[in-house]
């Protein structure tokens, strides 16, 4: 018997797999940031295609439900992403704060090589 239920989510995934790769392509999505969803999707098909993968990895880690060890999963992968985006965050704010100060520098220097020539 077909179970619709792994069908539709292989849909889905696909889809999602196909969004990625298009906001790739159109450049909206930096391959370095997409590589973690391009895993995730990949996974998510491969447990859509063999479902059996996510039982046994549950059983092995000693969950008494799949499901339990799915909502595990989504949370480890979300804060292993909020982790990724807070270090990106960081180090995007030591560059503004470069950037504004070597312009506040050239800024300074055209300044006072104006006032120089007059």
């Amino acid at each position: 018997m077909i179970n619709w239920f792994f069908i539709i989510m292989l849909v889905i995934a696909v889809f999602f797999l196909y969004f990625i790769c298009r906001s790739i392509n159109k450049n909206n999505f930096l391959l370095k940031n997409a590589s973690v969803w391009l895993l995730f999707g990949i996974i998510w098909v491969l447990f859509s295609l063999f479902p059996k993968i996510p039982e046994s990895i549950a059983i092995f880690l000693g969950f008494q439900v799949t499901s339990n060890f799915l909502m595990f999963f989504a949370i480890l992968f979300l804060l292993y992403l909020v982790l990724l985006q807070s270090l990106q965050l960081s180090q995007q704010r030591k560059q503004i704060n470069e950037l504004i100060q070597n312009f506040s520098i050239l800024k300074s220097e055209i300044n006072a090589s104006d006032k120089r020539e007059k």
